[in-house]
């Protein structure tokens, strides 16, 4: 319990901008998925359907990617400060004595 009370503001944004990207991406793939026919390629009514359908996820899957790693920088870089600042924080205690 006092590690979820321990996560920062800053984590959870991580959290969220991870997840947030995970599912973009897995929903890209779940359509590329079910338009795929018995022969393994994607079924389009028209060729301007299949270029807008194509355009618009190759761009959502990288957000998704751009959201994904930066909800991994968030949390590391959160998760580095607060480690580094509890050892200062001992150092300082110890000095202190």
């Amino acid at each position: 319990m006092e590690t979820i009370l321990a996560i920062t503001a800053v984590q959870w944004y991580g959290i969220i901008l991870f997840t947030v990207g995970l599912l973009l991406r897995y929903i890209v793939g779940r359509n590329r998925f079910n338009r795929r026919g018995v022969g393994g390629l994607q079924h389009y009514n028209s060729y301007n359907r299949a270029v807008a359908t194509t355009l618009f996820e190759s761009i959502l899957k990288m957000i998704g990617t751009v959201l994904l790693l930066a909800g991994l920088l968030l949390y590391a870089v959160e998760w580095y400060n607060k480690r580094t600042a509890e050892k200062y924080r001992q150092e300082e205690h110890l000095r202190r004595r």
